[in-house]
C-alpha cells in the first residue's frame, strides 16, 4: 500500500483536478449545460493525457452537473478516441491536432442523440459543433504554451492570443457555474497580480480581456470599460504600494456606481466580491511574488547581448595575451642579439699589429729593430695603455723602451692616434646601438606587461546586477528621471552603472543621491554624453575615498620670455593622481621645450600603465642620447587617492614639503637631474597622508632664494592658509622679496591639498 502511495504523482493529481474543473466550466458556457467541454477533452488527448482517466472525469462532469441526457453520445465520443489512440500508439504515430479536430466536427452530429436533442434546433446544434471545434484548437495551442513554455520561454503572438481568448471564455463559464461575484473577486486578484508582476500597460489590456467575460455574462458591454478602469487605477497606484492599488480599485468601483449607476444599486455582494480578491492578494507575502516577478522578467532581459559582451571580452583577452607574448619575445630577442663589440684587450692587440705591419714593416730600420723585438713590443704595449688612458698620445708619452730604439716615433704616434680615434668612434657607435636596443627591449617588455594586465582585467567575466537594475530604474523614475536603458555590472570597487535617460534637463546631484542610496555605495559621475536631441548617456563609477585640489604660482626669470619650469597635475587612473614639476636647464624656449617634453612623456607612459622605474629610465635615456646638453630636474609625486598615500621621486630636484596638523615633513633628494648619465637612480620615498595634508613642490629658483630648508620651514609655520593657491602665491612672493625684488631664475611653486570626500549615501 505504501508503495502505491509513493508512486502517486501529486502534480499529476493537481493537473487532472484542474482539467476536471475546466470540463465543468466549459460545459456551463451557456445557462444550459452543453458539450463545449469536448474542446478541452480534445486538447488533453493531444497533449498525451491518459485517455482513460480523461474520459472518466469527462463523463463524470456531466453526471455532476445533472445532464444525463448527454452521457450516451459523449460515451461514444470517448470510446472512439480510446480506439483511435490505441491504433496510433500501435503504429507509433503521434495523434495530430488536426485529425482530432476533424473527428470532433464529425462526431458532434451525434451530440444530441439523447433526451436533450428535442430542445435544440439544427442551427443551434451546428453552432455548438463549430464552437466546440474552435475551442479544441484554442485549448490545444494554449495548453501547449502553458505546459511547454511556462516560465521557461516567452510566448509567441498566437499563443498569447489563444490564452487571452480562453481566459475570457473561462470567465463566462465560471460566472455560470459558480457565481458572477466569485469571478469579480477572482478578476480583482488577477488584475492586482498582473499589475505587480508586469510593466506598465499590460495590466490595462489584461483587465479589458477579463471584462469581456463579464460583459458576455451580463449582456452589458459597459463592463469592459469598468474592468479597464480597474486596470488603469491599479497601474497608477501600484508604484506607491501594492496594497494601495487594491484600495484604488475598490474606491474607483464605488465612484463609478455613484456616477453612472452601472449596478443599479451597489449591494453588499459587489463589495464583498472585490474585498475577497483584494484581501487574498494582500495576504500573499511579497517575497514569493518578487521571486515570480524576477522569473518573468528574465523573458525580457537581453541576455544575448550581455553574453556576447562577455564572450567578446574573453576573445579580446586571449588576443591580448598573444600580443603580450609577442612583445616578450621581442624583448628577449633584443637582449640576445645585443652587439657585444670588440673588447679593449683585443683592440690593443689589433693596434699593436697595425703599427707593426703598417709602420715597422716598411721602415728601413726594420731588420735592426727585429733584433730587439721584445723591447719594441713592450714599449708599444705601454704606449697603447697610455693612449687608452689619455685618449691621445704625444712625444712625451713615448716609453723609454721605445724611445731608445725607434728612429721614427712620429710615424708610430700618428698610427696609434688614428687607431685610438677610430676605436673611440666605433665604441661610441656600439654603445649607442646597445642603448637603442636596451631602450627598445625595455619598452617591449613594458608593453608586454601592459597587455598582460589588460588581458587579466578584460578576461574577468562581467557579472550583471539584474535585480538592482530594476530597483534603481524604479527609484530614478520616482524622482522624475525617465530611464530607457540601464546596465549595472562589476563588483565592489569596479562597479559601473551605465544608463540612458530621456530628459532634456536633469540634475546630476539628484541622480547621484538616488544611485548612492539604492546601491549603498558612494558613486561619482565618470562619463556624460548626449546621443540624441533628448537622450543622454551617463556612466557612474565608485568614487575614491579622497580627492585633491591644487594651486600654482610661477614667474619667468628677468629678461626671459619663456619659463623652463613646467608642471603637471593629472589623473593617471581613477584612483591615482600625478603631480610633477620639471625644471629644464636654464631659461627660455629651449629649456621649456626640454622640460615640457619630459613631462609629456612621463604623463603618457604613466597613463599607459608602465611601471615607474621603466618610465623614468626610458625618459632619462632619451634625454641622455641627445647630442645637445638636455637635462631636467624632475620632482614627481604619485598620490594614491584610495589609500591616501604618496610616492615621491626626485631627480636633481630641491626638497619638497608635507604640511600637516602634526608638523612639516621635508622630502629630500640627492640624485642628479635626468639626462646627464645613462644609468641614474632616483631618490624615492613613500609616506602616508591624512585628510587636509598639503604637498608643496618648488623649483630651485625658490629654494635658492630662501637658502635652506629650515628657512622655508620657518616661513611655512607662519602660514595658516589651507587654500593651496594662497600658499603657492605666498611662498613665491616671499622668494622674490628675499631676492630684493629680482627674479634671478625661473620660479614655480605647486601646492596640492588632500581632502576626504563627503559621503553622499545619506542624501
Amino acid at each position: 500500500m505504501k508503495s502505491i502511495f509513493k508512486s502517486v504523482e501529486y502534480l499529476g493529481v493537481i493537473k487532472y483536478a484542474f482539467v476536471f474543473f475546466c470540463f465543468l466550466v466549459f460545459s456551463c458556457l451557456e445557462k444550459t449545460v452543453l458539450p463545449y467541454s469536448a474542446g478541452v477533452f480534445v486538447a488533453c488527448i493531444s497533449k498525451n493525457c491518459s485517455v482513460i482517466i480523461t474520459s472518466f472525469i469527462y463523463l463524470f462532469s456531466f453526471i455532476l452537473t445533472g445532464n444525463f441526457g448527454l452521457l450516451g453520445s459523449q460515451a461514444i465520443l470517448c470510446f472512439l478516441f480510446m480506439l483511435i489512440t490505441l491504433i496510433y500508439k500501435k503504429f507509433g504515430v503521434k495523434l495530430r491536432l488536426e485529425s482530432s479536430a476533424y473527428l470532433i466536427a464529425g462526431l458532434l452530429g451525434f451530440v444530441f442523440l439523447g433526451d436533450t436533442a428535442r430542445f435544440f434546433s439544427l442551427q443551434k446544434r451546428i453552432i455548438c459543433s463549430c464552437l466546440t471545434v474552435l475551442l479544441s484548437l484554442l485549448c490545444s495551442v494554449a495548453g501547449k504554451a502553458i505546459s511547454d513554455k511556462w516560465l521557461k520561454y516567452k510566448l509567441d503572438f498566437n499563443e498569447t492570443v489563444c490564452l487571452i481568448a480562453l481566459i475570457s471564455i473561462f470567465g463566462t463559464g465560471v460566472s455560470n457555474l459558480i457565481s458572477p461575484f466569485f469571478w469579480r473577486g477572482a478578476c480583482v486578484f488577477l488584475i492586482l497580480l498582473c499589475c505587480f508582476l508586469y510593466r506598465t500597460g499590460i495590466t490595462t489590456i489584461f483587465s479589458s480581456v477579463l471584462g469581456v467575460s463579464f460583459a458576455v455574462y451580463t449582456g452589458n458591454i459597459i463592463f469592459i470599460s469598468v474592468f479597464t478602469v480597474w486596470g488603469l487605477v491599479a497601474e497608477c497606484s501600484v508604484k506607491y504600494s501594492r496594497h494601495l492599488s487594491g484600495l484604488a480599485i475598490l474606491l474607483c468601483d464605488y465612484l463609478m456606481q455613484a456616477v453612472f449607476n452601472i449596478y443599479n444599486g451597489y449591494t453588499l455582494y459587489e463589495l464583498i466580491s472585490l474585498l475577497c480578491g483584494l484581501v487574498l492578494f494582500s495576504i500573499i507575502p511579497t517575497t514569493p511574488l518578487s521571486l515570480l516577478k524576477n522569473k518573468l522578467y528574465s523573458f525580457r532581459e537581453k541576455q544575448l547581448v550581455r553574453q556576447t559582451i562577455n564572450r567578446n571580452r574573453l576573445a579580446i583577452s586571449g588576443k591580448l595575451y598573444d600580443l603580450s607574448g609577442v612583445f616578450t619575445e621581442m624583448a628577449g630577442a633584443f637582449e640576445t642579439f645585443k652587439k657585444n663589440g670588440i673588447s679593449e684587450q683585443k683592440a690593443k692587440s689589433i693596434m699593436q699589429k697595425q703599427v707593426t705591419e703598417g709602420v715597422c714593416l716598411n721602415c728601413e730600420y726594420f731588420v735592426r729593430c727585429k733584433k730587439i723585438e721584445n723591447e719594441k713590443r713592450n714599449g708599444l704595449s705601454k704606449m697603447i695603455d697610455i693612449g687608452f688612458a689619455k685618449g691621445r698620445l704625444s712625444l712625451i708619452d713615448l716609453p723609454k723602451e721605445l724611445s731608445d730604439v725607434c728612429l721614427r716615433p712620429n710615424n708610430v704616434l700618428f698610427s696609434l692616434n688614428k687607431s685610438l680615434t677610430d676605436f673611440r668612434a666605433y665604441a661610441l657607435e656600439n654603445a649607442n646601438i646597445n642603448n637603442g636596443r636596451n631602450l627598445i627591449a625595455s619598452q617591449a617588455q613594458g608593453v608586454s606587461e601592459i597587455l598582460r594586465g589588460l588581458a587579466l582585467e578584460i578576461g574577468a567575466t562581467l557579472k550583471y546586477q539584474n535585480r538592482i537594475e530594476r530597483l534603481l530604474a524604479e527609484n530614478l523614475y520616482k524622482k522624475g528621471f525617465a530611464v530607457s536603458e540601464i546596465l549595472i555590472f562589476g563588483e565592489e570597487e569596479r562597479l559601473t552603472v551605465s544608463l540612458i535617460i530621456v530628459n532634456k534637463e536633469f540634475s546630476i546631484d539628484t541622480m547621484l543621491s538616488v544611485i548612492n542610496k539604492t546601491l549603498s555605495l558612494d558613486m561619482c559621475i565618470y562619463e556624460q554624453m548626449q546621443i540624441t536631441e533628448n537622450k543622454y548617456y551617463l556612466t557612474f563609477k565608485k568614487s575614491t575615498n579622497y580627492d585633491a585640489v591644487y594651486g600654482l604660482a610661477r614667474v619667468e626669470k628677468d629678461g626671459s620670455t619663456r619659463s623652463g619650469d613646467t608642471h603637471s597635475v593629472t589623473r593617471i587612473a581613477s584612483d591615482r593622481l600625478l603631480i610633477a614639476l620639471s625644471d629644464g636647464m636654464g631659461s627660455g624656449t629651449n629649456a621649456e621645450n626640454i622640460s615640457s617634453v619630459s613631462l609629456s612623456l612621463i604623463e603618457s607612459f604613466y597613463k599607459a600603465g608602465l611601471s615607474s622605474p621603466l618610465i623614468l629610465n626610458t625618459v632619462n635615456k632619451l634625454l641622455a642620447i641627445n647630442t645637445e646638453d638636455s637635462f631636467t630636474a624632475l620632482d614627481l609625486s604619485i598620490i594614491d587617492l584610495k589609500n591616501c598615500s604618496a610616492d615621491f621621486i626626485k631627480y636633481g630636484a630641491p626638497y619638497g614639503f608635507i604640511i600637516s596638523d602634526q608638523g612639516i615633513k621635508v622630502v629630500e633628494g640627492n640624485s642628479l637631474p635626468l639626462g646627464i648619465i645613462d644609468e641614474l637612480k632616483p631618490s624615492v620615498c613613500n609616506t602616508g597622508l591624512n585628510d587636509g595634508d598639503m604637498i608643496l613642490l618648488i623649483t630651485d629658483g625658490i629654494s635658492d632664494a630662501f637658502g635652506s630648508s629650515l628657512e622655508i620651514i620657518d616661513f611655512l609655520r607662519t602660514q595658516s592658509a589651507k587654500n593651496p593657491q594662497t600658499l603657492a602665491d605666498e611662498i613665491l612672493n616671499k622668494a622674490i622679496d628675499l631676492n630684493g625684488g629680482l627674479k634671478k631664475d625661473d620660479m614655480t611653486a605647486l601646492a596640492v591639498r588632500i581632502y576626504k570626500r563627503k559621503n553622499n549615501l545619506s542624501a
